[in-house]
């Protein structure tokens, strides 16, 4: 019930659209049965399936904006020139008439497309200028009410799209700014936990270690000259000592050999509930990152990739795959987008390559109808000595 109720509400403006638009059609069709209207065709059987296409037509729209949109981008300009001419042709073929919703439903998702302003404009006055033409030059009554109403409910509903598309943008990007913002401070964290586990680790070797060691020196001095009941005591007290020397040289070698960092809780945090985006992550358990810089690079490049499909791309999938092979991590990303286009390198695809490159890295970015990839290796462990 739970699951019907949220598809419910993630559906709901285009189940709206849907029946308006069922209801204009079974309304208009009616209306035009009992000759209610005056139009420009007459009711026969030919030309009802004509007004039938150019309505589904106009459905077929809804269901690509609400399901295709992202996925067959390319088509966009064809499909939105064909649904403006389909109504067009309706409103001219109704003396515009209940037919001009379907304008205002086009309004409204045409908004989402931030076109330019004067197509707006010409939109939402449609109504006013075809009821102008209709009244004067084929003497239509009562059109010109009736379009003068139609380009007021335009505005209105244009006004209230934008604002809604504002306020949905502030929210997605708000949402995305928070998402990034918990996997950084998941990786600071366990960066700095694990640094002050070496700095733990280092005292501990530095100070109480040094201070046994010392004090087992002198024990043992002690017991070559002190009387014959001390060296007993001597002797139980030097043990004590050693032992606890090794168990602080074995707690100082536990301490510094758990240094790894937790990069997939970070990035799990990092691609989850993306908007408009499903993103899964393939993260090889063999992979133990205990570097800072090395995991910062990782985490960054697959950033960059999540912003950057989310940007320029029409894909709604992303996966990423992070692999151990040869002591080396392989970072495999790619989308499903299938417009292909030249690559042209921006500042936040550079700025990858420029980060591998301090880690002694490699990245290759390819394009094609399959989508967007980017395939990178990195050492597993980074050698100091070689780090530029």
């Amino acid at each position: 019930m739970n699951k019907f109720l949220r598809l419910f509400v993630q559906r709901s403006d285009f189940l709206l659209s849907a029946v308006t638009w069922l209801f204009v059609f079974i309304y208009t069709s009616h209306a035009w049965s009992l000759n209610r209207q005056t139009l420009t065709l007459d009711y026969t059987p030919m030309h009802v399936a004509i007004v039938s296409c150019l309505f589904i037509s106009f459905f077929a729209f809804l269901i690509y904006f609400e399901f295709f949109r992202r996925r067959l981008k390319s088509y966009q300009t064809v499909i939105l020139n064909v649904t403006i001419i389909n109504v067009l042709l309706l409103m001219w073929l109704f003396n515009i008439g209940f037919v001009a919703i379907l304008l205002i439903i086009f309004l409204v998702k045409f908004s989402d497309y931030e076109p330019k302003k004067l197509v707006l404009y010409l939109l939402i006055c449609l109504p006013f200028f075809m009821a102008l033409v209709l009244h004067y030059g084929f003497e239509k009554e009562f059109v010109l009410l009736n379009g003068l109403a139609f380009t007021l409910y335009n505005s209105f509903a244009y006004r209230f799209a934008t604002r809604l598309i504002s306020e949905r943008k502030a929210k997605e990007q708000a949402a995305h700014l928070l998402r990034e913002l918990k996997a950084t401070q998941s990786l600071l964290n366990d960066t700095a936990t694990r640094d002050e586990r070496i700095r733990i680790a280092r005292d501990l070797h530095d100070t109480l270690g040094h201070h046994l060691t010392g004090l087992s020196i002198h024990l043992e001095v002690a017991s070559h000259c002190a009387s014959a009941q001390a060296p007993k005591h001597v002797a139980k007290a030097q043990q004590i000592t050693r032992l606890l020397l090794s168990d602080v040289r074995d707690s100082v070698s536990s301490m510094r050999e758990n240094q790894t960092i937790d990069l997939y809780a970070s990035l799990n945090s990092l691609c989850s509930d993306v908007a408009g985006l499903n993103v899964t992550l393939e993260y090889d358990p063999a992979i133990k990152i205990s570097d800072a810089l090395l995991a910062q690079t990782l985490f960054h490049a697959i950033q960059e990739a999540i912003t950057n499909t989310i940007k320029h791309s029409d894909a709604d999938e992303l996966n990423i795959t992070l692999r151990l092979e040869n002591q080396t991590v392989q970072l495999h990303i790619k989308d499903n987008g299938n417009k292909s286009a030249e690559l042209n390198l921006g500042n936040g695809l550079k700025g990858m390559q420029e980060r591998l490159a301090l880690v002694k890295g490699a990245i290759e970015f390819k394009h094609s109808d399959n989508g967007f990839a980017i395939d990178a290796t990195l050492p597993h462990k980074l050698n100091p000595h070689t780090l530029a």
